[in-house]
């Protein structure tokens, strides 16, 4: 019996040891294939980057629509398929938000100017500034990526660390990655300062001359410190209250506030009515502890609390913890696109932390909106017949000349991206296509 014993306990050892041994075989093929996979990802980022500098270099000395259409395409798949490339890296433990959204605003820039007749409205002085600092911005991403690629290569570093550091919710010992990766994202958030690509959701602006006919009487600054504290969803101590310089088109009032746990915030108000500007709350925000829907309802009491009535929501996107809406003007069935908002929220705390309304008051007026001429059916024939429609809405728009257009707006996808189509209610004329960003679209079903 001890024998059987004995051989028993023998024979299962035996198996523990190839079953722990085909096991730590199994753990070192997929660490390497998962090593494998984010060196791919990362090489194809490195090319995606190279290849967007070079094609966005070409096209700046292109003049004709034969080949300047078919650059701007490629920017545009190329930013997407860099996107692609970023998620398939252990970022997680760090922002990387701003480089994504650079990414996106160029690609949406690209394909809104290659989808248009270019013979008939060639790039304007303004499209092609743009198109050189997106030049000059993917040459700085690119010579920060070459860096990083040359040190992984140097060190033979593995980015297989990186993600477990990640997952531990340490950073790794090495921090040339994390280094290489910071600057790039601060870099790509100086991009978004510069506000180089504007946002396609929210209307092109009329002068600021255009704020002169707003109404009301003339604020004082203590009205518009009380004003300014209304807005801010802390107890607020307002700091200074200083008058804008002699010469501004419009005189308005620059509030400053802080707070009992040390936030500062700012507001412009208008002297003349005292309507707000902008707000801005200058605080990071932790993490999210609230949905993007839940924030959105935090927006929508705000505006409605402060007098932006018949407001409805038309984009939404989430920037690390912030989620930033735009809310658009609803006159019956119609969207007037040129009377929109953009506010923020933090979703660790559900407190609007910024709003961009000048362009709402540049653009507010009343409009006389008329009937279609055309049926919904009739501008549905407009669209490529491989999109399938998912909603349709009636809207105005302004164009290049800042005129209002009545459209429909066909939201529709094609199975690979979904996007915002306005097609002229009178005369069928494909007035603007918008690509929706991933966030919008899911939050949109």
């Amino acid at each position: 019996m001890r024998t059987f014993i004995t051989v028993a306990l023998a024979v299962l050892l035996a198996v523990t040891a190839v079953w722990g041994y085909r096991q730590h075989q199994e753990k070192e093929r997929l660490a390497i294939e998962a090593e494998n996979g984010y060196q791919q990802a990362f090489h194809e980022l490195v090319y995606q980057v190279d290849v967007i500098h070079d094609r966005t270099g070409e096209a700046l000395a292109m003049n004709s629509k034969d080949n300047l259409t078919p650059a701007l395409t490629d920017v545009w798949r190329l930013t997407s398929e860099a996107h692609n490339a970023i998620s398939r890296l252990p970022l997680g433990f760090m922002p990387f938000s701003k480089t994504e959204e650079f990414l996106g605003k160029s690609g949406d820039f690209t394909y809104n100017t290659a989808v248009r007749d270019l013979d008939t409205q060639p790039l304007t002085d303004k499209e092609y500034e743009q198109l050189e600092s997106l030049y000059k911005q993917s040459a700085d991403i690119q010579n920060d990526l070459r860096a990083v690629q040359m040190n992984v290569l140097d060190k033979n570093l593995r980015w297989t660390d990186v993600a477990h550091a990640a997952a531990d919710g340490d950073e790794p010992r090495d921090n040339t990655v994390i280094d290489g990766f910071n600057t790039i994202e601060k870099k790509a958030s100086e991009f978004s300062e510069s506000d180089t690509f504007r946002a396609t959701q929210v209307e092109k602006s009329v002068s600021d001359d255009a704020l002169k006919k707003l109404e009301g009487p003339m604020i004082t600054k203590k009205e518009a410190a009380q004003k300014a504290k209304d807005y801010f969803q802390f107890d607020a101590e307002v700091t200074s209250v200083d008058s804008s310089l002699k010469g501004a088109s419009v005189p308005f009032y620059h509030v400053s506030v802080t707070g009992q746990d040390g936030e500062e915030a700012s507001m412009d108000i208008t002297k003349k009515g005292g309507y707000p500007l902008t707000f801005t709350v200058n605080r990071t925000p932790g993490k999210s502890r609230i949905s993007l829907y839940d924030a959105s309802q935090k927006a929508e009491d705000f505006l409605e609390k402060h007098g932006f009535e018949g407001m409805v929501m038309t984009n939404s996107a989430q920037y690390d913890h912030t989620g930033v809406f735009t809310y658009t003007k609803k006159v019956k069935d119609t969207l007037v696109y040129p009377e929109s908002v953009t506010i923020k929220v933090a979703l660790d705390t559900g407190a609007v932390t910024g709003l961009e309304a000048q362009n709402y008051w540049k653009n507010k007026k009343e409009r006389n909106i008329k009937d279609p001429a055309l049926s919904e059916e009739e501008a549905k024939k407009e669209l490529h017949p491989k999109l399938t429609v998912m909603e349709t809405k009636k809207a105005i728009v302004t164009n290049e000349e800042m005129k209002d257009k009545m459209c429909y707006e066909f939201l529709a996808e094609n199975g690979t991206a979904s996007y915002r189509i306005f097609i002229n209610a009178d005369n069928g004329k494909e007035e603007r296509i918008e690509k929706l960003s991933e966030a919008e679209a899911a939050y949109r079903q």
